[in-house]
């Protein structure tokens, strides 16, 4: 796995980064981070200057918000706790300077419930710093599940309401906590801050969670551009032979190993037919069925929607049942175009990027796993002979799926 030229997210340090960004004009601070190249690392990639612009713009002086997304949606891909834990001071410089740069008045980390040993990381770090922070920094937690991490979900649950996706525009740098505008980010993209502001460093790496058939499972930080195949080898190798390569988290695509040479990279992702999403990186073993596979995933995504809007709700469940039915021996040839379909309906209509980017599951596996489909369509077989029938009958309504 190639060696980053820049200072290590989990290790580097920056102790005057603060100092040094509230002793240059806002102006040219965001310059400095767009210099660096750094795009939001919570999945969409959305340039972070960009960012801080529209909220201090939007703001005018008046007062403004920052929530520090650590959620951690994913529990495959903990790279926010893993960032607090091991390096929590440069997640709060990084947090305090950002605030400076939109004139936030409050700030918020938002975490799991379940990150106790990132929490206690964070509030050591925050109490270290004290009044150094010149913000208060509130520790909030959220509900648990997958939703609870969204940008807009995340913003429900600090006004004290359930955590559900809201239409946007407007977007949170416009009107988000409290109606007033908001800086949400990923921790991973503000633990960048101190480096680059202090070292004029290049946001040329990210964090990424190596799961499944490798040796060495875990969270590793790698250079922007290396190909899924290396980041394998860098984790030590996969166990046995591969199946496929998951990459994204549990919305994101399954792509068969012909694709090692992919780069991990927002755009490159994008063309593949999956994306960033969690940055989770998982090796499927030989032998698995991919529509087995698909199925699995689709009925995660069923259980853990927000439910606010139709398209996701009802077609996770949809889908869901499609595939159970399909590897429980009941397929139709007809299945593959109301799959495409539904994943359409969900992509056009779903109010945030869970719905929006779950159909890559569908996309990516009906291209790149056909057989697996046909055998078990018109053979009424698994491929793999691992099925096991989950479904007797199918769900029959006036409109077929």
């Amino acid at each position: 796995m190639p060696a980053s030229t820049a200072p290590r997210l989990l290790e580097g340090e920056a102790r005057g980064a603060l100092q040094r960004a509230r002793s240059i004009a806002i102006d040219e601070l965001i310059e400095i981070i767009e210099r660096s190249g750094l795009r939001g690392r919570g999945g969409a990639g959305y340039p972070f200057a960009e960012k801080l612009r529209a909220v201090r713009r939007n703001a005018q002086g008046g007062e403004a918000y920052l929530v520090a997304n650590g959620y951690d949606a994913d529990p495959g891909s903990p790279l926010a706790r893993t960032l607090l834990t091991r390096n929590g001071a440069n997640v709060v410089r990084g947090v305090a300077i950002a605030a400076h740069a939109v004139g936030a008045t409050q700030i918020y980390l938002y975490l799991h419930p379940e990150a106790i040993e990132a929490r206690a990381a964070a509030e050591r770090a925050i109490g270290e710093m004290g009044a150094e922070l010149g913000v208060p920094i509130e520790i909030a937690l959220g509900p648990g599940g997958f939703m609870g991490g969204e940008e807009s979900a995340l913003l429900a649950v600090l006004e004290s309401r359930r955590a559900m996706a809201h239409q946007r525009p407007p977007y949170p740098a416009a009107q988000g906590l409290r109606l007033r505008p908001t800086l949400v980010s990923s921790v991973e993209t503000l633990a960048w801050l101190p480096l680059v502001v202090e070292d004029q460093a290049r946001a040329n790496t990210k964090l990424v969670s190596v799961t499944g058939a490798v040796t060495r499972p875990g969270v590793y930080e790698v250079v922007l551009g290396t190909q899924l195949g290396e980041i394998l080898s860098g984790a030590g190798g996969a166990t046995g032979k591969l199946k496929g390569i998951h990459v994204g988290g549990p919305t994101g695509g399954i792509l068969g190993t012909s694709r090692l040479d992919t780069r991990l990279d927002f755009d490159d992702l994008r063309v593949a037919g999956t994306h960033m999403g969690s940055a989770q990186v998982r090796a499927i073993a030989a032998g698995t069925c991919i529509v087995n596979e698909a199925a699995t995933l689709f009925a995660y995504l069923a259980r853990e929607n927000c439910a606010i809007c139709v398209p996701c709700r009802v077609g996770t469940k949809r889908v869901q049942a499609i595939l159970e039915s399909t590897y429980s021996g009941l397929g139709r040839d007809s299945d593959m175009a109301w799959l495409d379909e539904l994943g359409t309906h969900m992509e056009r209509f779903s109010l945030c990027g869970f719905g929006i980017t779950a159909p890559s599951i569908l996309r990516t596996t009906m291209r790149e796993f056909p057989e697996d489909y046909r055998v078990h369509i018109q053979e009424r077989r698994c491929p793999e002979g691992t099925c096991k029938a989950v479904r007797s009958r199918r769900y029959e309504t006036m409109v077929q799926p």
